[in-house]
């Protein structure tokens, strides 16, 4: 069982998946938003992508959590988002141009790990490589990257 300490209690946070298994890719990500989040935690190199299951990091509202889908050859972060203001985690993960689903816009994403809601906060509109779940049986990818 695992609690999460709130400072700041806010019902907001953000969910993520990012359809990597490259383990330097996934720590150069989780770095980024630790650093947006909480600039004293550093993340660890992992040897595997699914080290990144032992990963997490304060942030104000939500504590930071991460889970590995290998079917999807993908991880998961969920994160208060509270401090994600400044977008630079945003932008990096861009930077990379791989494929992000955010729980906005994927109601399974939400529905299977958000712990609070996601506000309709959405961090990757407009981004090339962003998909877009209608529902189980539908999904429509918005600007797929060439």
């Amino acid at each position: 069982m695992r609690a999460t300490l709130m400072l700041n209690p806010n019902c907001s946070e953000a969910v993520f998946r990012f359809f990597t298994v490259d383990p330097e890719q996934i720590r150069a990500i989780l770095q980024a938003y630790a650093d947006e989040v909480s600039s004293s935690f550093s993340v660890p190199p992992l040897k595997h992508p699914e080290d990144v299951e032992q990963i997490g990091f304060p942030a104000c509202n939500h504590d930071a959590e991460c889970f590995f889908e290998p079917d999807l050859k993908a991880f998961v972060l969920r994160v208060g988002n509270n401090d994600l203001e400044t977008r630079q985690a945003t932008k990096f993960v861009k930077s990379l141009g791989i494929v992000v689903e955010e729980a906005e816009t994927s109601p399974d994403l939400d529905k299977k790990y958000a712990r609070d809601c996601t506000c309709g906060i959405q961090f990757f509109d407009g981004y090339a490589n962003r998909k877009v779940t209608l529902s189980r049986n539908s999904l429509l990818e918005l600007n797929p990257a060439k």
